[in-house]
């Protein structure tokens, strides 16, 4: 027996558009193929078993979305823990809130009584000579052009170098403007637009191990790198691995960057105080610490060890390849999403194509994916 639809890759996008088939297809059986033996991709969770402690091995992951749908879905299938997220920049042992607020701009004048106006006037007189015009060519010209020098300095330069493995100026102004930027009043936290912010109460590796509890869902541990590694089936196969493998990279391979998470247990007295930070100066080889203990929810941990997880570029544990962002790479992935858009049978998705949306993007999409094979597998005369 075939199933109707074959997903490869059981991470975020792949896991709910499996689900939400099953959900509006009652008796359709979709098969995921999981190189792996974890669900969920780089949102997986696991529990410290020396602390008890919920964790992201590849960081924090706090879903924040103004999509009602996206929070509905999630919440019908967890209980979440409603949850602003907040991070802070550590220059030099203090802790400035994060993104770029009133906060950062005192720090980064020396002036600790400047008004939102004052703060504004700074900013501007520094950045204007940096707007040209035209069109910033790369990240740095975005950053100066936002911030002007002094700010750039103290907190972009060196994040986005140490993220990223290469100077600003050779990655595309997204890398600045899509998670950066500058307000003028006190920081409220992390995507504070967001309507709804959270997290499952018992993490998200047991959300993720919900939606496969099913028989309409078969999660095989199979490599499946090309279409010469699918098993047959019946309608449509989603592909959410990297597409420049799926076809064998004959266009060119892309360029890609190499982030790691190295967890240890640290000492009490030195463990960072918050939940995120990052550490933009020269001095510090990591670029963010995750400490997940700070977070609502967590069991009391009355050890003198902390589970601290450091972020750097390079290799290491909990490794996360990233497709650079460059003007070559922009070219290259749109090359290869025309190829895939005349591939009969194959809907690609997910951050193998899209390669760094957020958690509620990437629910959304799935949903919207879904939705739409749906309604084709019911029009198909092999259905049901």
């Amino acid at each position: 027996m075939r199933p109707d639809v074959v997903i490869v890759g059981a991470g975020l996008f792949g896991l709910v558009a499996a689900d939400r088939l099953t959900s509006l297809l009652p008796g359709a059986w979709v098969m995921v193929l999981e190189s792996t033996d974890q669900l969920g991709g780089l949102c997986a969770s696991t529990v410290c078993p020396y602390t008890d402690i919920h964790y992201n091995p590849y960081g924090t992951h706090i879903l924040a979305t103004s999509d009602p749908n996206v929070w509905t879905y999630v919440a019908g299938r967890a209980r979440m823990i409603s949850h602003q997220r907040r991070a802070y920049a550590d220059i030099d042992g203090r802790l400035v809130p994060l993104p770029l607020g009133l906060e950062a701009i005192r720090l980064g004048y020396g002036d600790a009584t400047l008004t939102p106006e004052a703060a504004r006037a700074l900013v501007e007189r520094d950045a204007a000579p940096h707007r040209t015009g035209r069109a910033p060519a790369n990240a740095e010209e975005a950053a100066l052009a936002a911030l002007g020098p002094r700010l750039y300095e103290t907190f972009v330069r060196g994040h986005i170098t140490k993220q990223w493995g290469t100077s600003p100026d050779q990655l595309a102004p997204g890398v600045f403007t899509d998670r950066f930027g500058i307000r003028f009043t006190p920081t409220a936290g992390l995507r504070s637009a967001a309507r709804w912010q959270g997290f499952p109460a018992s993490g998200w590796g047991d959300f993720f191990s919900r939606l496969v509890d099913t028989r309409d869902i078969t999660v095989l541990r199979r490599h499946a790198a090309s279409v010469r590694d699918l098993p047959p089936y019946t309608h449509a196969c989603i592909v959410t691995t990297p597409i420049d493998a799926w076809f064998d990279h004959d266009l060119g391979t892309l360029a890609r960057g190499r982030i790691c998470v190295d967890w240890r247990l640290t000492d009490r007295r030195t463990a960072p105080a918050t939940a995120t930070a990052t550490y933009p100066g020269p001095g510090v080889p990591y670029y963010r610490t995750h400490t997940p203990e700070h977070l609502p929810g967590q069991p009391a941990n009355p050890t003198e060890k902390v589970l601290v997880g450091y972020e750097h570029h390079g290799d290491g544990p909990n490794a996360i390849d990233f497709v650079l962002r460059t003007p070559d790479n922009a070219a290259l992935a749109d090359a290869y999403r025309a190829r895939a858009h005349h591939a009969d049978g194959f809907l690609f998705a997910g951050r193998g194509t899209t390669f760094h949306d957020d958690m509620g993007t990437t629910i959304a999409a799935a949903l919207a994916l879904a939705a739409r094979l749906a309604k084709t597998i019911e029009r198909s005369p092999a259905w049901p």
